[in-house]
């Protein structure tokens, strides 16, 4: 399955961990009233991004959904993040409002586009920064990632296919 930003490329998506957790706002980038699983609202979800655990059954977008210059990935996350995943066809996510993430198991691979490739060669660990995209491309900050400083590391880099386009191997491996 693939979606616009992110495509699973090995074991294949049938083969992975997955759970529908609540979706808490995170503020104060988002209202209350939001809800991100309307792809009409002014800050949908998209499959790619990366949701940080709120409490034990809620997930959020976290960081502060900002960035300092735009082009720039800011606000490096230094949590446990997880993938987001709509599988193709669920509708019913925008009423019960659950995001379904991918929680592994460790050593899948997928293949992504909300990420900032910039300085990152094969090997190096990626971690989840607010990101808006080239030149503001996303349309509003982004939880994607990008090359590890001081992070969480979620993943290694195993290929790079064009600028911002990369593949990563699943492998959470703590704060740098």
């Amino acid at each position: 399955m693939a979606g616009q930003y992110v495509q699973i490329i090995v074991p294949g998506y049938t083969s992975l961990f997955t759970r529908d957790l609540a979706y808490a706002v995170t503020t104060p980038a988002e209202s209350s009233d939001l809800n991100p699983f309307d792809p009409s609202s002014s800050r949908p979800l998209v499959e790619g991004e990366w949701l940080e655990r709120a409490d034990a059954d809620k997930v959020k977008r976290g960081g502060n959904n900002v960035v300092s210059v735009s082009g720039t990935p800011d606000g490096e996350g230094t949590t446990p993040a997880f993938l987001y995943f709509n599988e193709k066809g669920r509708y019913d996510v925008q009423m019960t409002r659950r995001a379904h993430i991918i929680q592994g198991p460790v050593g899948f691979e997928f293949r992504t586009k909300l990420c900032c490739s910039a300085g990152l060669s094969v090997g190096d660990a990626v971690s989840v920064w607010d990101w808006d995209g080239v030149d503001g491309e996303f349309g509003c900050v982004r939880r994607v990632l990008a090359k590890a400083v001081a992070g969480f590391i979620v993943g290694r880099v195993t290929r790079i296919f064009a600028t911002n386009d990369i593949a990563v191997y699943f492998n959470p491996e703590g704060v740098v």
